[in-house]
């Protein structure tokens, strides 16, 4: 079972691994040039992770930070044992580097994601199982990312409780209502419906076996995003808002969201910043955006956009 992947390069991954000399830009010009599926970056803490990021999506999302991964870049075909080899291939650059060593750093997740897993789910499963056997990455935590989506649809997610490998879901939910939903995904508004069914089903089936599924606030909104110009660094807020301009309320539930999914589990928000470098389409991304400055508000402008930036 084959799986299409992306492999443009992402740097930001990469920041705490950063150094003078050839170690890194090699690895880097290697990724490229022999087409490996496997990055590198930082989970938390001092626990980096191996990333891979499969292509294609169900979902529009105006702000993704992968639209270009999506529809600019060359699919990396491979099978589920390529896919290892990478996989392996980059853990043992990674805990064999002196510098990440001397760090503290250290492997200890595997995030599957990119645009969309659970088109390509045959393969995963496949990519899981063969995690599991690995003598140098079962021990890592594997996280899926998924919209949760073709779940909620019917599509078949069982067995992975036959896996040792602890293994995190997380169903990224593209707002908290219908309506945030509609705006921000640019689908029909019952697939947010879709979304809550995915996640009820994966949870009840896999509540206290190795697989832990999480409802995530898949839609990056901290303040304080920090923007460098000329040298100089620009702190702001980033406010995600709706059709009118109006910043989002993300404890606005439906009474469904509200009595299916955080009944079951707490939502987690991550706080992570507005993602505008590299990956975006920056038309539609501004449509969602507000960002406030030295108390002024500029409505559907990117962060690098404000006026007055050196």
């Amino acid at each position: 079972m084959r799986g299409i992947y992306s492999n443009l390069y992402y740097p930001t991954r990469w920041v705490p691994l950063r150094r003078r000399g050839l170690g890194w830009q090699e690895c880097n010009r290697l990724y490229e040039e022999h087409r490996c599926v496997a990055s590198c970056g930082l989970a938390y803490d001092k626990v980096l992770e191996l990333v891979v990021d499969l292509k294609g999506c169900n979902l529009h999302c105006k702000y993704c930070w992968c639209w270009k991964m999506r529809f600019m870049s060359e699919d990396v075909i491979k099978d589920s044992k390529e896919v290892l080899r990478d996989l392996e291939c980059r853990f043992r650059v990674v805990e064999e580097d002196r510098l990440v060593s001397k760090r503290g750093y250290s492997v200890g997740v595997i995030r599957i994601t990119g645009n969309e897993p659970s088109l390509q789910w045959d393969h995963v499963k496949e990519v899981l199982r063969l995690i599991d056997r690995s003598e140098r990455l079962k021990d890592c935590k594997v996280i899926v990312e998924t919209n949760g989506v073709l779940f909620g649809k019917g599509l078949d997610f069982r067995g992975l409780e036959e896996l040792e490998v602890e293994i995190d879901i997380d169903v990224s939910f593209k707002g908290v209502n219908y309506d945030q939903f509609e705006w921000l995904a640019s689908v029909k508004r019952e697939n947010f419906r879709y979304q809550i069914e995915g996640f009820v089903k994966l949870f009840d089936h896999y509540e206290g076996s190795n697989v832990n599924v999480n409802p995530v606030l898949g839609i990056n909104h901290a303040k304080n995003y920090c923007v460098w110009k000329g040298g100089k660094r620009y702190v702001m807020d980033v406010e995600i808002v709706d059709r009118e301009g109006r910043k989002m309320d993300f404890y606005d539930y439906s009474e469904d969201f509200e009595r299916e999914v955080l009944s079951r589990k707490e939502l987690r928000y991550d706080e992570a910043p507005f993602r505008e470098y590299f990956g975006i389409n920056r038309e539609s991304a501004r449509l969602v955006v507000a960002v406030v400055y030295k108390g002024k508000r500029f409505l559907r402008v990117l962060p690098s956009e404000v006026p007055d930036l050196a």
